[in-house]
């Protein structure tokens, strides 16, 4: 089993974790290493992980993905282990959530590469912890812990929820928003840029009844504006439980829940059918490091899900090598905008 730097650490303390353990934000499959010796628990915010867990025998009644951890399924558990997510706000939400549900005396641990700002992270174990500290430190990692001295605030998740209002080429909207979720509580300046060109765009006369998706949906914000320009239908799709959530929220502030059908999966694997339209501004990051494996594979695979002439919008950040990936999977690519240190690029499904 090929584990991360963070999870190395965590294995070589694993005598520590005893009891019932809740794994919050894992990034691989070590929880299934404590099935021997503790009751695990894992609560998952990306869909690779759960599918992964799943894989390797992590019983489904023990693993969630979802945006709050359900618990009604199990609580009182003597560990949390968190993974220092990318978004400090992030790591808020994550111990506002799991601090309820870890018993009195009960320990958090908080574990993450030295690039994370884990140190830093550390200072945020806050009341009801004590004696938070550094516990280990390798692999280029470091492991903090503290212990629950006294009851937490109980978890309210809508406390979490940001909304405001856009107005965002041409379209007026209401969009939702929670830590941990790309873009969350600001307009990034890409999708901006891009929504600026898709307004300009010719879209086929029946668009009402075009099949489109939104690759990587985030808060939902290209979702919610091309519903709006257009009337359509969208399939949403994301990794992140946090993201599926933020833009069913995003829809069901502006009364348009039935307009979005939301897809969990990891890449395009859960993709069923064929579409005239896939719109995308796709995650290049793995950890803090750029990763060209999440749109390479994504413009590979993509084609097989365009209808004859199906086009593919996408925005980046302008230093990113996309045209030539877009060449080699679809259609030459065109560059509508660049701007801001932001490109949009278009392309068309190829003919055989």
């Amino acid at each position: 089993m090929s584990l991360n730097p963070p999870s190395l650490l965590l294995e070589r303390n694993a005598e520590q974790f005893t009891g019932k353990v809740l794994f919050a934000n894992p990034e691989d499959a070590f929880p299934q290493e404590l099935k021997g010796q503790a009751e695990v628990f894992a609560w998952c915010q990306s869909y690779t992980v759960y599918e992964q867990l799943l894989r390797v025998g992590l019983s489904e009644s023990n693993v969630q993905f979802s945006a709050q951890w359900d618990s009604t399924i199990a609580s009182d558990f003597d560990h949390v282990i968190i993974y220092q997510p990318k978004a400090k706000e992030l790591l808020d939400y994550l111990l506002a959530a799991t601090l309820p549900v870890l018993k009195k005396g009960g320990q958090v641990w908080l574990v993450g590469d030295n690039k994370s700002g884990v140190k830093s992270s550390s200072k945020r174990m806050v009341s009801p912890l004590e004696h938070v500290g550094k516990f280990d430190g390798a692999k280029h990692c470091l492991l903090f812990n503290g212990q629950k001295a006294d009851e937490a605030k109980p978890f309210v998740f809508e406390d979490w929820v940001t909304s405001w209002n856009v107005d965002v080429a041409g379209q007026a909207f209401t969009l939702c928003s929670i830590p941990g979720v790309f873009g969350h509580g600001k307009l990034d300046r890409g999708t901006v840029i891009l929504l600026e060109q898709m307004q300009s765009h010719r879209f086929m006369a029946d668009v009402a009844n075009a099949r489109l998706l939104d690759f990587g949906c985030g808060d939902g914000i290209i979702s919610m504006w091309l519903h709006k320009h257009t009337g359509a239908k969208l399939h949403a799709l994301d990794d992140s439980a946090l993201a599926l959530a933020a833009t069913e929220l995003t829809f069901a502030a502006n009364q348009a829940v039935g307009a979005v059908t939301l897809v969990a999966s990891n890449g395009l694997n859960e993709v069923k059918g064929r579409f005239n339209y896939v719109i995308t501004n796709p995650p290049f990051h793995t950890g803090v490091s750029t990763d060209y494996s999440v749109p390479e594979k994504f413009f590979i695979n993509v084609k097989q899900h365009l209808t004859l002439n199906g086009e593919v919008f996408v925005v980046a950040n302008d230093f990113l090598r996309y045209s030539p990936l877009m060449d080699a999977a679809l259609s030459k690519s065109v560059q509508l905008e660049r701007k801001n240190g932001f490109a949009v690029y278009h392309a068309r499904q190829k003919r055989n």
